[in-house]
């Protein structure tokens, strides 16, 4: 039985076919190329880690921002080899340095710790009241903050009597956040992050999901509970993307609908919350 012959489509017809088809993959590697694409990334300058989110977009030359909040954001076309950004990164680390020690500076100019200023403490506003003594001290009532200085005390000294309060509390309050707050990442997150408390300069929080370790700063604890628990959010959303893409985004707008808003409660305040309410 002879075999059944179709009619070869015209060859106008396979050219064109061809040509669709390229212009499709072509397409699709240009909208790889240029998609804005968010990581993070860090390097080491001395003795200080400077993380950074490094933002893949279709610019010319490689941009370094630092906001306020002393968070640096690195914008580079796609082309360019992670290598060469971090070693750009890396040649303005003294800048970057010196930008969130003039914010931290800019911040604290405010507050002269005296007799009537206002400290907060897990978001609740105390009066301070400095009193003399021998050995420096500080007491909590239910509206005050009493701090016992010698008379040549300064600002520095009361600074430090006022982060010493901040540490106290996050060590007492912010296990107990991430453990409220680890549920909503039931299936998610394999194990308990290791938590780290310790003073820092430029961040709330951070993520090590390779060590798999969070750490926040004391002075969080300047702020009521909520905030503290947007930003264990956050960082535990950094286990599931390590960036500061959209799909991160939905996942903590899941956990922490209301995440936009303690956010700028963080940014309204500058640094640390360390101001004078004159009401």
């Amino acid at each position: 039985m002879s075999g059944v012959r179709f009619p070869d489509e015209p060859p106008g017809k396979k050219l064109l076919m061809r040509l669709m088809r390229c212009l499709r993959l072509f397409s699709f590697f240009i909208s790889i190329l240029f998609k804005a694409v968010c990581t993070m990334a860090s390097i080491q300058f001395e003795d200080q880690i400077i993380d950074y989110t490094l933002i893949r977009k279709n610019v010319k030359n490689i941009n370094l921002r630092i906001n306020t909040c002393g968070e640096v954001t690195v914008s580079a076309p796609p082309y360019v080899p992670a290598d060469v950004v971090k070693r750009f990164v890396l040649s303005n680390a003294q800048r970057i340095i010196s930008a969130r020690k003039r914010f931290s500076q800019l911040s604290d100019m405010s507050v002269k710790y005296e007799n009537g200023d206002f400290l907060y403490i897990l978001g609740k506003k105390y009066r301070l009241q400095i009193a003399g003594a021998d050995k420096n001290r500080c007491v909590l009532n239910s509206d005050n903050v009493i701090f016992y200085v010698g008379e040549n005390s300064d600002v520095n000294l009361r600074r430090a009597l006022y982060d010493k309060l901040l540490a106290d509390a996050a060590q007492r309050v912010f296990p107990q956040v991430m453990q409220d707050c680890l549920p909503l990442f039931y299936g998610r997150i394999n194990s308990a992050p290791c938590l780290k408390i310790r003073r820092m300069k430029s961040q709330w929080g951070n993520c090590r999901a390779a060590k798999n370790t969070v750490t926040l700063n004391s002075r969080l604890a300047a702020y009521d509970e909520n905030v503290i628990k947007s930003v264990v959010c956050h960082e535990l959303c950094h286990f599931i993307h390590q960036n500061h893409s959209k799909k991160f985004y939905a996942c903590l707008s899941g956990v922490m609908p209301e995440w936009k808003k303690y956010d700028a409660v963080l940014k309204n305040k500058l640094i640390y919350c360390y101001f004078i309410d004159n009401q």
